[in-house]
């Protein structure tokens, strides 16, 4: 089950783009995921017109982590959030839902994100932490 689980959260997060990290496009970043490891995301449009009219954009976010120190660490989460500009190329998300972690042991629980994007060109830094059930990560990337 936990097989067919995260495999599942890898195919979504290698879908089409959308709204990772709260904007457009693939968001992929190294992270220090239980050691060396990397987080990737794929976005799922959300628009609550409330929050939006009121310059709060909303995402939906599959999120799939792995690392490897003395074994393999994996993780997905599948999350709703929140996006806010702060000023011109510089923007802050965060967001909260149900994951799961495997590894040595399978956990459920809540995930959850922090980050800033920085725009550049056409692309965005990522700057982001988080929490699956057993690992927590800190990673840079490229949303794309």
């Amino acid at each position: 089950m936990k097989k067919t689980i995260l495999a599942a959260a890898v195919s979504v997060a290698l879908a089409t783009p959308a709204f990772a990290g709260g904007k457009g496009g693939t968001e992929l970043a190294l992270a220090n995921y239980s050691g060396l490891g990397f987080v990737a995301s794929q976005g799922i449009p959300l628009d609550i017109a409330f929050l939006r009219s009121n310059g709060i954009n909303t995402f939906g976010e599959i999120e799939v982590g792995a690392g490897f120190a003395d074994g393999l660490a994996i993780g997905a989460e599948l999350s709703g959030g929140l996006l806010i500009g702060l000023s011109t190329g510089l923007s802050l998300y965060g967001s909260l839902g149900p994951a799961i972690s495997g590894g040595e042991s399978t956990q459920f629980g809540l995930g959850f994100e922090v980050g800033l994007n920085i725009d550049v060109n056409q692309s965005s830094i990522v700057i982001e932490g988080g929490s699956h059930p057993s690992e927590s990560y800190v990673g840079v990337g490229l949303r794309f």
